[in-house]
């Protein structure tokens, strides 16, 4: 049950948390496209410009974050939430996030880029205080499918 303000965010160099957290298979199912290693051959970016983000409802882990930048003011950012995260923590923790970038990075405007076929990640977004702009088409490969990529973002008021 959520509590308020119990969401909690922390950087994190846990390269083995990281990883169980992106190679679950409920997150690398969406993950990954069809060029995606499989999971147990995959290995997180250790570059000091990614931020990995765990995300916590009081002490209970509830998914990460990963955000990387563009340039100086835009971030991309990827959302892993794990089951026990699913649902109002969930929605919580992505409307939290979106603050948490803003006081803790030179950040501006975060974006994100979905597979159209990935209703939850979109609702998920949206609820987040995303706003789509666009849509890359037939950029994202899956199940042998050309899928088009819908583009969201948030910009600092």
């Amino acid at each position: 049950m959520l509590s308020k303000n119990c969401i909690s965010f922390e950087r994190t160099h846990d390269w083995e948390l990281v990883k169980q957290i992106a190679t679950h298979p409920k997150n690398w199912t969406h993950i990954g496209d069809d060029f995606a290693p499989e999971p147990s051959k995959w290995e997180p970016n250790k570059s000091d410009d990614i931020w990995y983000i765990l995300a916590r409802d009081g002490g209970e882990l509830l998914g990460l974050f990963v955000i990387f930048p563009e340039n100086a003011v835009c971030w991309r950012i990827h959302m892993c939430m794990l089951p026990v995260g699913y649902g109002e923590r969930a929605h919580a923790a992505g409307r939290g996030i979106v603050e948490w970038v803003w006081n803790n990075t030179p950040c501006r405007r975060i974006v994100a880029s979905i597979c159209e076929d990935n209703r939850l990640a979109l609702a998920f977004a949206l609820s987040s205080g995303f706003i789509g702009f666009g849509m890359n088409e037939k950029s994202w490969m899956k199940d042998g499918q050309l899928k088009n990529l819908i583009m969201l973002g948030v910009s600092k008021e």
